[in-house]
């Protein structure tokens, strides 16, 4: 398997709470799908979980080159954690399609955060 793209990305804490004071539910539900929601819900610091999601999903639409044009919807990348902990991505709908496009059949993320910031790896790979 093959590297075929990377992207990163930083998010402040602050700044992702401002736009969910401000557009609440609304904000959430086109964001993240509700399995992110449960997960960072039960944990101790909601923000910093949401917003390495956040990071996240702007880091596989820098591998996919896509930006949010074309029909990429946020909730068509899905983060969530296998048994141990680690990080995974779902891709669905036109994410998926993109992928399947550029020959990437898998993408690896690594997530971290403290309070103020959120930051997120992500590796495109596939058989090239």
């Amino acid at each position: 398997m093959n590297a075929i793209a990377h992207g990163i990305d930083l998010v402040e804490c602050a700044r992702l709470q401002v736009s969910i004071d401000r557009h609440g539910e609304r904000f959430l539900n086109r964001i993240f799908t509700p399995g992110e929601l449960a997960y960072c819900g039960s944990r101790k610091r909601e923000i910093e979980h949401l917003a390495a999601r956040f990071a996240a999903k702007e880091a596989v639409m820098k591998v996919l080159g896509t930006g949010w044009s074309g029909g990429i919807k946020w909730t068509d990348i899905d983060v969530s954690n296998d048994p141990a902990g680690r990080p995974a991505v779902k891709l669905t709908g036109k994410c998926s399609q993109k992928a399947a496009e550029l020959g990437i059949d898998k993408v690896l993320i690594s997530l971290t955060h403290t309070a103020g910031h959120a930051m997120a790896s992500a590796i495109g790979c596939g058989k090239i």
